[in-house]
């Protein structure tokens, strides 16, 4: 009984969909203009893009309070190492370091938990690495009369810190739509 209620449904379906149907011809549709189709993606990712910025700025901005600090603390933590005069000193200050690391790390978490939706994590990632690692080993090699490595590091971290106040800066002067 089912199978022959099936059969009919199927033989009815079958006709219907054939019926008086001809297929889709690729020459009767009118041909996509690669310039335009270009142009129009390019334009969909550049406000892709506008709209992502816009997104990450009102969300640092909702949390100034908490990035203003975690930038404090690195400051800090770097102005550490440049305050040591000798190679004990350095090591001293890179001994100290873990628990800055920890305390910035927790930050970094409350701020952004997902870490997905700051625009500042990547930079405070790299500051780290360079408090952790190159920053203490260029402050020694400047004692040995080699300042090049120091000079490359404190620039790297003079933009860092240039572009995290200048994105802080804007995160607070934007506003709401």
């Amino acid at each position: 009984m089912h199978a022959r209620r099936f059969g009919f449904l199927f033989a009815s379906a079958f006709a219907a969909l054939t019926c008086g149907a001809r297929p889709a011809r690729a020459d009767d549709m009118p041909r996509e203009d690669p310039a335009a189709a270009a142009k129009s993606t390019a334009q969909w990712r550049e406000h892709m893009a506008a709209e992502d910025h816009e997104r990450k700025l009102f969300y640092d901005r909702d949390r100034i309070k908490e990035h203003r600090a975690v930038l404090k603390v690195l400051v800090a933590a770097r102005a550490r190492y440049d305050r040591a005069k000798t190679k004990a000193a350095v090591l001293t200050a890179q001994k100290r370091l873990p628990p800055t690391v920890e305390d910035v790390r927790r930050r970094m978490t409350k701020i952004d938990h997902w870490g997905n939706n700051s625009n500042l994590l990547a930079d405070y990632d790299a500051y780290l690495k360079a408090l952790s690692d190159s920053y203490p080993a260029a402050r020694i090699e400047s004692f040995e009369g080699k300042p090049a490595a120091q000079e490359t590091v404190r620039r790297e971290l003079d933009e860092r810190t240039r572009h995290i106040k200048a994105w802080l800066t804007e995160a607070a002067e934007s506003k709401d739509e």
